[in-house]
């Protein structure tokens, strides 16, 4: 099953893409459509943009494309750094080199994620994706780590990358708050 389900009825259209920001946000949960991580883990709102997956210079149809709201993907911006206007050719494309969209495809089908954070790729556009995304930068690796060590703390099982993580990270670090005090004593309560 796909991580994020699109709505079914496309918003009124508009001349100006950004236009969709909400609705976008809410179809992909307030979590970067690549790297998977929720907002409040990648710098908050103010850190996500709207990424049009196939990119704006790659379109065959121009304006149709820049403000069609399916092909608007909310993503952190670092991650829309690395995307930028990158795409594989139509070769690359053949032996499967390509953007992964988790809006129609399983993490599981691509990726296996290990307990240290890391995501081992199992294809090539998992290959390529990650390559071109860098999926497995340092950073990236250490929060997916100590939300698994987090997760075993709190006796739960790790996140499951092929859900949106927003919903899954409340269960591990707002609903056992009492319990993580006794693990980290000295932790300040805010």
């Amino acid at each position: 099953m796909p991580i994020f389900v699109r709505r079914s009825e496309r918003p009124t259209l508009s001349n100006d893409y950004r236009s969709y920001r909400a609705k976008v946000r809410e179809d992909f949960t307030e979590c970067c459509a690549y790297c998977l991580l929720p907002e409040i883990l990648a710098g908050g709102q103010d850190n996500f943009e709207l990424d049009h997956f196939r990119p704006k210079s790659k379109s065959d149809r121009l304006l149709a494309d820049i403000n069609d709201f399916y092909n608007l993907y909310y993503c952190c911006h670092v991650c829309n750094h690395y995307k930028a206007a990158s795409w594989p050719t139509d070769e690359l494309v053949t032996i499967g080199c390509r953007f992964i969209d988790f809006c129609s495809e399983e993490f599981s089908a691509h990726f296996r994620p290990e307990p240290d954070g890391s995501w081992v790729p199992l294809t090539l556009a998992a290959c390529y994706a990650g390559e071109r995304l860098r999926l497995n930068r340092k950073h990236l690796v250490k929060i997916r780590g100590l939300l698994n060590q987090i997760a075993e703390l709190q006796g739960c099982d790790p996140l499951d990358w092929s859900c949106p993580t927003r919903d899954q990270l409340s269960g591990i670090l707002l609903d056992g708050s009492n319990s993580t005090a006794r693990h980290w004593p000295n932790r300040v309560e805010l």
